[in-house]
């Protein structure tokens, strides 16, 4: 029976509204009952037209829908068949389509909604389980089907022929699938009166490997194999209908890739800066790859920024779109560049001397500020390029980060200094670097007292006193020792300083050389053990393209100390589309906004760990 809808429609109710309104075509006298015939053609069209734009005005989407032609009468239905002859045990698929007034053709009706008859059920009938349009042939003769929708009927002439079957052709012959991915096979009969039919449903299908693939032999999905291993041995795939047999051979290949997701999903990054991305790839076998390094990355607008081996250098604000393919499979997303541009770049210090005699060079810090259009300051250090203009004289480099140095060379003739020059782009700045010839006299530990806990530690510094008055920061480059590593070490800690590590309690002392020069701490250092109870970080909030520092306390049973800067403690942002980590090494606790919006922080020290709320907020 055809169903019928409980509840009639918003759609619904305006066509009835419509259609029983007592509107009337315009070639209809409703006075003389008369239909004048002359422009009918015309006037047919011009009402098509306007019954389709009603259809619109109502809802309709135009697809012809069992849910959507409801409301208009179904006047007539048509059977067509894949055969009007079938062998003999081999059966044929049945299609009604509707006809609604003329109006619309063409509505395929649900086999559920139809009610079927024939009138020979000794030569065809219905009895595919589950598939109420598939008849079957049981013996040789002509039979009348019946097909009922609601109160409109049709029928189909079907004949069953004699013929037997004298092969099976099963496609396609030798396919390869990829693990994880199913294949449809079909049999093709060939009978012994030279005709053919599609046996899929009528066969019997089978797997000799089942550990490398199935096949289904249920209807509704008979000759659907599903991989299941790959294997260079392939499976054999039979189809057998009565005592014929065709074969395939099915090669299970390894998983082929399916989809790319990029992650983060339309990134946020500040100008020139850089963000890294990845490249997630899943297979027909559902399984995932990090499949990065392996992608090729492309920038639809590469003067807002260019990518990398999925890492992306963002040059001005404004989007650009980022793709990641492989093979024929791609993906892409918007990525936002942010912090505005560029305006002016200042370099610290401006001015500079170092010393050069004989074996002793010494290195100073060199940092590079920018201002940018949305009013912001931030560290460009390690984003612009750096040149000297004399690298006979000093060298520029950056270490890491932020960090960067010049180095002396030789001296500067007659004093005077060479340059050193930060650029970007068409902006750059200067800075002036001497370098003279005087004789080191002594260094010296600039430190206050030492004390560390174990597991924290404190920053130290050593001070080089030349011939000439002058006095240089020589930490970097000095060689430590503790005269009792079991208790304290030395180790870089950012920003190019040394730190005094406690590692067991009790004391130690240390010592520091540079040119041939040699100077003791001048206490010991005590280290102690504590308990640490918890740790203490604020939330807070930053500008987009600023920074902001968010200081982390250790509280110890009997003291609170500032663990900011050390090196052990680790710095997590969980959403970088709104905010960063400015460098964690040489900026420890530095945080830089991205876009608005809230991120949470996350530090880890001494096996605590700490959360604050990172809100960000317009220039």
């Amino acid at each position: 029976m055809r169903r019928t809808a409980n509840r009639v429609s918003d759609t619904d109710k305006c066509m009835l509204t419509v259609l029983h309104a007592g509107w009337y075509p315009p070639e209809y006298n409703k006075r003389t009952k008369r239909i004048n015939l002359q422009g009918v053609y015309m006037i047919n069209l011009l009402w098509s037209v306007f019954f389709v734009m009603l259809l619109s005005g109502c809802g309709w989407n135009g697809t012809p829908t069992r849910s959507g032609t409801d409301f208009i009468p179904l006047t007539s239905i048509e059977i067509t068949a894949d055969y009007s002859t079938i062998a003999r045990g081999t059966s044929a698929k049945l299609t009604v389509k509707g006809n609604h007034a003329g109006l619309i053709t063409g509505d395929i009706i649900d086999p559920d909604q139809v009610t079927w008859v024939t009138s020979q059920p000794g030569v065809a009938d219905f009895k595919t389980s589950g598939l109420p349009n598939r008849v079957s042939g049981l013996t040789p003769g002509t039979t009348i089907l019946t097909a009922t929708v609601g109160s409109v009927k049709s029928t189909y002439t079907l004949a069953v022929s004699s013929a037997t079957v004298t092969a099976v052709t099963v496609t396609p012959v030798a396919p390869s699938v990829p693990n994880g991915l199913t294949q449809q096979f079909a049999a093709t009969g060939t009978f012994s009166d030279g005709t053919t039919q599609i046996l899929t449903d009528d066969v019997t299908w089978a797997s000799s490997l089942l550990g490398v693939g199935t096949i289904s032999d249920t209807y509704g999905s008979k000759g659907l194999a599903q991989t299941q291993t790959v294997s260079v041995t392939p499976t054999k795939i039979s189809a057998t209908f009565g005592i014929v047999s065709g074969t395939a051979d099915m090669t299970v290949t390894p998983a082929a890739l399916k989809s790319i997701a990029i992650t983060p999903a339309s990134p946020s990054i500040l100008t020139l800066s850089a963000g890294k991305l990845t490249a997630v790839g899943t297979y027909t076998d559902n399984t995932t790859s990090d499949i990065t390094s392996q992608v090729t990355w492309s920038s639809s607008d590469t003067s807002i920024a260019t990518i990398s081996g999925g890492t992306a250098t963002v040059l001005k604000s404004g989007s650009t779109t980022i793709g990641a393919s492989l093979g024929t499979v791609s993906q892409s997303t918007s990525l936002k560049a942010t912090g505005g541009n560029l305006t002016g770049i200042t370099i610290t210090p401006a001015t500079q001397t170092l010393a050069k005699k004989d074996a002793v060079a010494t290195t100073g810090r060199i940092s590079a500020t920018g201002t940018f259009s949305n009013g912001s300051l931030r560290d460009i250090t390690g984003a612009v390029t750096w040149t000297a203009a004399d690298t006979s004289l000093a060298t520029v480099a950056v270490a890491s980060g932020t960090l960067a140095w010049v180095t002396a060379v030789a001296v500067t003739p007659k004093a005077v200094p060479t340059k050193v020059t930060a650029a970007s782009g068409s902006l750059s700045a200067t800075a002036t670097v001497a370098v003279t010839a005087p004789l080191l006299q002594s260094i010296a530990l600039s430190t206050t007292a030492l004390n560390p806990t174990i597991g924290t530690s404190a920053p130290i510094a050593v001070n080089a006193t030349f011939d000439d008055g002058t006095t240089q920061d020589v930490t970097p480059f000095s060689t430590w020792t503790s005269s009792d590593l079991t208790k304290a070490t030395i180790a870089a800690g950012g920003l190019g300083s040394e730190r005094v590590t406690g590692v067991g309690a009790g004391t130690t002392t240390l010592s520091a050389t540079y040119g041939g020069k040699t100077v003791l701490a001048p206490a010991t250092i005590t280290v102690t053990s504590r308990n640490l109870l918890s740790l203490t970080l604020s939330p807070g909030n930053v500008s987009i393209g600023n920074k902001a520092l968010f200081p982390v306390t250790a509280n110890y049973s009997d003291v609170t100390v500032d663990v900011t800067n050390e090196p052990t403690a680790s710095w997590l942002i969980d959403t970088p589309n709104v905010a960063v980590l400015a460098d964690s090494v040489n900026q420890p606790g530095q945080v830089v906004g991205v876009d608005t919006g809230t991120a949470t922080l996350t530090v880890t020290f001494g096996g605590k760990s700490q959360t604050a709320k990172i809100t960000v907020t317009g220039p």
